[in-house]
């Protein structure tokens, strides 16, 4: 997708598909009304008032997330122009202008468009105009994405913005370079979903490694793949045991960022990567299998973001460690009541084998531990508990750092990916250090988010900062988002890279 800017006395001679111009109320004898800047005035004027006759008729008044659109019938340069609501001006947040680009981009690809403009009122003072471009750029791209790789009818695919034309007078260097590094999260986080919605009978431990050498290549990174002996003389015995049930061989990716200049700082991301989760022995419901393929969400945003951050270059060294298996049931699987070692040595007896995202990650913690890095930071699809704590559109993040957690949520917030920080609650943990072993896979609690990052702890040095976050409920969604279609969400890729760059 092209970014072009506009001046905005220009935006009515330029030939688009849409012009969307975003509108915000005004208080009239106590009635909400939409407040028409000069823009719209002239528009009106040149539609001979039907611009304003349609939103009287249509009860436009701006409201957030509401929108109205005319067809101009060659009376200006754009075929048709989309008014969009952001509700009063000091309200207006990033992420409604996120999803005002993304309404206009839908609209413009709804009419089988290519090119749409994009207007934006005044702002409220608590916005910068270099965010605001960030935030266009997201929208649009994440707003055209759409899964269509296995449709063999083009004309069952939909059609794609290929330009976005912005109305701005001037943009300062520092608008253009917020507008590309938008762009970039955006493409990364499509990179992301791309993995997600790929079918497990293709997404396999073996097609991420082919992934992460290609973009080890194309972003300047080393990679490193531990294959089943390397693991076994590195003792990870639980990546081991987990991929025992399935034909596909595990292996352990390693990515590897390092400036030209000694680094004073190192992050570590972890990614959990079971391409394909059918609980093991211990199987899944049938009804919840289809989507089990969004297992390794984790494994594909720290590898989408791992491509940015290699290209960025920031001035710290940044290593991703994605332990990559397929959890089947077969003769030679792993089996409820089995005890294994841990990288650290550490016992686990196997409660369940449907809790084998936290054994993988375990020998992964640990290898990230033995790096002695600043921080780390682990991102995993672990429990279906998480979508009853905020719902499907929150990550939630847990760890043994306030300042570190508080640096990821803040990566968040200005990513437009909502956060919520749970309590590691200690009582909890006497739910998985009462069996035969040093500790079972799952303990007695409805607390299971909490004891997920709990378990994990007990592999992470504790002098090391870190982070866990849960992406079970935000990583796939059921019905279309303002930012998403249906599918993988890419959920966390821009926080990680934010996140990475301002560390």
């Amino acid at each position: 997708m092209k970014f072009v800017t506009t001046p905005e006395e220009k935006v009515l001679a330029d030939k688009c598909d849409i012009l969307a111009i975003g509108c915000v109320q005004s208080k009239l004898k106590g009635k909400t009304i939409p407040s028409f800047g000069q823009l719209l005035k002239i528009s009106d004027e040149k539609l001979s008032g039907e611009l304003m006759k349609q939103t009287r008729v249509e009860k436009f008044t701006a409201k957030k997330s509401t929108s109205m659109t005319l067809f101009s019938a060659g009376l200006v340069a754009p075929r048709y122009i989309m008014l969009y609501g952001l509700g009063e001006r000091q309200e207006i947040s990033l992420d409604d202008i996120r999803n005002f680009a993304s309404a206009a981009t839908r609209s413009t690809e709804k009419i089988h468009g290519k090119k749409c403009a994009v207007v934006l009122p005044k702002l409220p003072s608590s916005i910068e105009l270099p965010d605001a471009a960030r935030a266009i750029a997201e929208g649009t791209m994440l707003g055209s994405y759409a899964y269509e790789n296995y449709k063999s009818d083009e004309d069952d695919k939909h059609e794609r913005v290929t330009e976005v034309s912005i109305a701005i007078d001037r943009p300062s260097e520092k608008f253009k370079k917020a507008l590309d590094f938008g762009a970039a999260l955006a493409e990364a986080t499509v990179r992301a979903r791309d993995m997600i919605n790929t079918p497990a009978n293709y997404m396999t431990p073996s097609h991420l490694i082919v992934e992460a050498k290609r973009i080890a290549k194309t972003a300047g990174l080393s990679c490193t793949v531990y294959d089943k002996k390397r693991m076994a003389d590195e003792k990870m015995e639980c990546i081991l045991s987990v991929a025992k049930g399935s034909e596909e061989p595990p292996a352990l990716i390693v990515l590897e960022y390092c400036p030209k200049k000694k680094p004073k700082k190192h992050v570590v991301l972890v990614g959990k990567g079971v391409t394909f989760d059918a609980g093991g022995i211990s199987l899944k419901p049938p009804q919840g299998m289809p989507t089990m393929k969004d297992d390794m969400a984790g494994a594909a945003a720290v590898i989408a973001a791992m491509s940015t951050i290699g290209n960025f270059k920031p001035g710290i060294k940044v290593t991703a460690i994605i332990p990559a298996v397929e959890n089947l049931p077969d003769g030679k699987a792993l089996k409820p009541g089995d005890i294994i070692r841990a990288k650290n040595g550490k016992t686990i007896e196997i409660i369940t084998t449907d809790a084998e995202g936290r054994l993988i990650l375990a020998d992964a913690l640990v290898l990230a531990s033995e790096m002695k890095p600043s921080a780390i930071v682990d991102l995993a699809t672990l429990t279906g508990g998480a979508l009853y704590c905020c719902g499907e559109l929150y990550s939630l993040i847990m760890g043994n750092d306030e300042r570190l957690i508080a640096k990821m949520m803040a990566a968040a917030k200005s990513s437009g990916e909502p956060m919520w920080q749970l309590p590691m609650v200690e009582e909890y943990k006497k739910g998985y250090t009462s069996g035969i072993a040093d500790l079972k896979n799952s303990g007695k609690s409805k607390a299971q988010t909490i004891m997920g990052a709990i378990f994990l702890r007990e592999f992470v040095d504790e002098k090391i900062p870190w982070a866990h976050i849960d992406i079970a409920a935000s990583s796939w969604t059921e019905e279309k988002l303002p930012l998403s279609d249906l599918g993988g969400t890419g959920a966390m890729t821009r926080s990680l890279i934010e996140f990475v760059m301002k560390f």
